[in-house]
């Protein structure tokens, strides 16, 4: 992942990124910095209609506890923020679309099954977390690559986590668990629970 140019997603509808660094495969330099960005070149250069991207909630919360549990290998959320920035980058004159995921730890619930777009919610501007199983990650990160060209979720980055179990990454953020103004998405289906998300760009982050 090292040169986009042996990256071939030609002909793809939508391109799923997730991988990640680990001390059994490439560094988190490697594989959430550079290679997110070459895949993201690929897919500009094969015109794929959608990249999907697999980040972390808490990636621009260097003072969180989980971005500093998390950190501790490899810089790997500060390699992860650096990926986001080199995706926002090469698609900023672009008309093809991004959709980055930041889910919330990755833990399997007790009861082994899929819960579904009615057990998740959404946020943006990395202020909640939560966590949320691999299945449940897996199939929201299919039904966004199925967007295809479609304008929902297009350059758009938000959190995606268990509604029940929801928290704040930092202390100052608790009041938006209360604060009916700050939006906190849900649905019964993947089209309700996406079709508020806003692009970058359009919300305000939390300071």
């Amino acid at each position: 992942m090292r040169d986009a140019s042996t990256i071939n997603v030609a002909g793809a509808g939508a391109v799923i990124y997730a991988a990640s660094g680990s001390k059994k495969g490439g560094s988190p330099h490697d594989v959430d910095n550079l290679g997110v960005v070459n895949a993201a070149r690929a897919c500009i250069a094969a015109k794929v209609p959608r990249l999907v991207v697999i980040s972390s909630t808490a990636v621009t919360r260097p003072n969180s506890l989980g971005y500093k549990f998390t950190d501790v290998y490899g810089r790997i959320m500060g390699e992860k923020k650096l990926g986001e920035d080199g995706v926002y980058a090469t698609y900023a004159s672009s008309d093809l679309a991004y959709t980055i995921i930041r889910p919330g730890g990755l833990e399997e619930p007790k009861e082994n099954i899929i819960q579904g777009p009615g057990a998740l919610e959404i946020s943006q501007g990395d202020a909640l977390a939560g966590i949320i199983s691999r299945t449940d990650l897996a199939e929201a990160a299919v039904e966004a690559a199925a967007l295809g060209a479609s304008p929902v979720l297009k350059d758009a980055s938000f959190e995606l986590y268990y509604t029940k179990g929801a928290q704040a990454c930092e202390g100052k953020f608790k009041k938006l668990l209360a604060d009916e103004s700050f939006p906190r998405l849900h649905g019964d289906s993947y089209g309700a629970l996406f079709k508020d998300v806003r692009r970058d760009g359009s919300y305000t982050v939390p300071g």
